[in-house]
């Protein structure tokens, strides 16, 4: 009787805790359109702080190349190598059923379904109604396919991320977004005060820079996630403090006008030395 008693509350806590899930998505969906507004209050005074301490205070995320930037480069190891390299050794791999800002935007221009991986000991108590445990084998085929889409990774820590999963924010918990230049949430780099923004960077080595073949088309502006480049004298002009190093520009340009360029393959140390899971994901 007991036991018939037991599992009738664990039904219950499972269809209750899905529930909160369900009603996560429809809060964020319902917020969407004020992201913009929220962020740029933050920069009032007292704001900047508050909502670092509370949101951010755990954040530091890379942005990882395009695969098609860099494929045809010799001894170049691929980005996705990055994210094959914490898949492999992970103690626990969740997947998202649902991108969530594409999902919250109502994107038609990539998969809703390829959401964010996280990895770790932390992704154990992410909320089952978010998505599943998966294995290596399928995270690295979901890695793939995302990257054949055209969609970005980007790699790190951050709170945010599990105070909207239900996740302890002092857990351990490696996530990586696969991200597209309409819906990222990291559009907010743009609004969102320095001492956060600076937080979200590309990767050590990498350096992205126009040639004198740019015609000034303005494609490659389109693309940008962060607004980092602008025409001027009908020319694409990149401001370097605020490129993450994405590769999208790259591969809209139709001249070819447009480098991406590494220094002996640092930003594959430093992602490893700066994003590792500590305990949880082994070097």
């Amino acid at each position: 009787m007991r036991s018939k008693t037991s599992n009738i509350k664990n039904n219950r806590r499972e269809v209750l805790t899905i529930h909160r899930a369900w009603w996560k998505q429809k809060l964020l969906k319902l917020f969407w359109p004020t992201r913009y507004l929220f962020t740029r209050a933050a920069r009032l005074p007292g704001l900047e702080y508050l909502t670092r301490r509370l949101l951010f205070n755990e954040l530091y995320m890379k942005v990882l190349p395009s695969k098609r930037t860099v494929e045809k480069k010799e001894r170049v190891i691929l980005p996705g190598v990055v994210v094959d390299h914490f898949i492999e050794n992970a103690s626990y791999i969740f997947a998202m059923d649902a991108c969530i800002c594409r999902q919250a935007n109502n994107c038609d221009n990539y998969p809703v379904e390829i959401g964010c991986l996280f990895i770790g000991e932390g992704a154990r108590k992410i909320n089952p109604g978010f998505g599943r445990e998966i294995s290596a084998r399928e995270a690295k085929a979901l890695q793939k396919r995302a990257e054949n889409t055209g969609l970005i990774n980007i790699v790190g820590k951050n709170r945010l991320d599990k105070l909207y999963l239900g996740v302890n924010p002092s857990e351990q918990m490696l996530t990586v977004c696969h991200c597209c230049e309409c819906c990222c949430l990291w559009q907010l780099l743009t609004v969102l005060p320095g001492s956060i923004a600076d937080r979200v960077k590309k990767m050590d080595g990498v350096e992205v820079a126009v040639t004198g073949n740019c015609k000034g088309c303005g494609n490659c502006a389109q693309v940008c996630f962060v607004n980092a480049i602008f025409i001027e004298n009908d020319a694409a002009s990149i401001d370097p403090d605020m490129c993450r190093g994405c590769g999208r520009c790259v591969l809209k340009c139709p001249e070819q006008a447009i480098n991406l360029t590494f220094e002996e393959n640092a930003y594959f140390k430093k992602c490893l030395e700066l994003i590792a899971l500590q305990n949880n994901v082994n070097e």
